[in-house]
């Protein structure tokens, strides 16, 4: 994949291509840039997508509905949308409307200050 991104870091892994989200926080032209690559890996690619939110401190709602419909759509293509590193708001607001296993979650999913310690 050769195109150049300014807020994104992809690359292609086992059967998926990662995106990790470099940004501190979500503004207009993060959306845009994160818009144009996950269409174009929807359309040129029949991999499942692996995203890493890790740098953001919260999804605002209008992003994660994005992120839930393109998760509805790979899934209808039989592809999968892994979030990694999901705010505990965001995690919280899934749960919430049993939307969990869009994004297929794993112990990974929340961010490392957000884990229920095991005991």
């Amino acid at each position: 994949m050769a195109k150049k991104t300014k807020y994104l870091n992809i690359r292609e892994v086992q059967n998926a291509y990662e995106i990790v989200i470099l940004s501190k926080d979500v503004h207009q032209e993060l959306e845009e840039e994160l818009d144009s690559v996950m269409h174009m890996l929807f359309f040129q690619t029949r991999s499942h997508i692996q995203m890493d939110l890790s740098n953001l401190p919260y999804l605002p709602l209008t992003l994660l509905t994005k992120l839930l419909n393109m998760a509805r759509d790979l899934r209808l293509k039989k592809r999968v949308l892994v979030l990694l590193g999901l705010p505990i708001s965001s995690y919280m607001y899934l749960k919430r409307f049993d939307l969990v296993r869009l994004v297929f979650p794993s112990p990974e999913i929340l961010k490392e200050s957000h884990r229920v310690p095991r005991g």
